[in-house]
């Protein structure tokens, strides 16, 4: 009976040990699965978010670019729509067009109050036709830059 004792406490200390260490990483891997799992908290309702960027010819209903490209002729007009979301009291949407070179073709801002979702359009156009060549423009949000878009003059 002595050698059946041992045996039998033997194996409970042995699945007490095993059950211990079970317990202990299903907690951890429990713990990690929640940390995994948490959705990243959303921004405040009155804070201004850019939710998106775009370029084109054309600008219709509700401040939307209707023809977007990268690519214009020296005689268009180009067009940037800048999507944003909240609802801060007022925050400035700035646009600076860039030549290759980097020197400063123009820049705009407007001052905003979003009462939600909103496009905001900046244009701009030169009375003699742009050069060929690489532009940029940039979109600052409240003196933060937010996007950046590349597009193209070319001879037609």
């Amino acid at each position: 009976m002595s050698r059946v004792a041992r045996v039998l406490v033997g194996a409970a200390v042995f699945a007490a040990g095993c059950g211990g260490q079970s317990d202990r990483s299903a907690g951890t891997e429990s713990a990690a699965a929640d940390s995994v799992a948490a959705p990243a908290p959303a921004p405040p309702a009155d804070e201004l978010q850019v939710a998106g960027v775009m370029i084109g010819k054309r600008i219709g209903e509700n401040n939307l670019i209707t023809e977007p490209t990268f690519q214009f002729a020296p005689q268009d007009t180009v067009y940037v729509s800048v999507g944003t979301t909240g609802m801060p009291d007022s925050a400035v949407l700035t646009a600076v067009w860039q030549f290759q070179t980097g020197s400063t073709v123009d820049s705009t801002s407007r001052t905003i109050t979003p009462q939600g979702p909103e496009n905001t359009e900046f244009h701009v156009a030169r009375p003699k036709g742009w050069p060929v060549g690489t532009y940029k423009v940039t979109i600052f949000a409240d003196g933060d830059s937010v996007d950046a878009r590349t597009f193209a003059v070319r001879k037609q």
